[in-house]
């Protein structure tokens, strides 16, 4: 049993170690952290995203229809408004 593979990876490094030095050592760890951070960051992003899409948007659906109900009733309130206008001139 390697323990998931922890030999490998020492035996790989230690390799890396022998032939190019420990700053290449460095560097790949480096990239190999920040690939699994940016991997990390995007999963989450999305995650956030499709939040967003699930409670946003049927808000602006509902808002669009509350202002064009209000629209419609605002018309129909200055229609009242010159009808009674008119009916207070006479």
């Amino acid at each position: 049993m390697e323990l998931f593979g922890l030999v490998d990876v020492l035996g790989d490094l230690n390799w890396l170690l022998k032939n190019f030095g420990p700053l290449l050592v460095a560097v790949v760890f480096f990239i190999w952290r920040d690939f699994r951070r940016e991997a990390k960051l995007t999963t989450r992003v999305e995650q956030l995203e499709d939040g967003q899409r699930e409670v946003i948007l049927p808000l602006v659906r509902e808002t669009a229809e509350v202002i064009i109900r209000n629209t419609a009733v605002m018309e129909q309130n200055i229609r009242v408004m010159e009808r009674l206008e008119i009916a207070l001139n006479k």
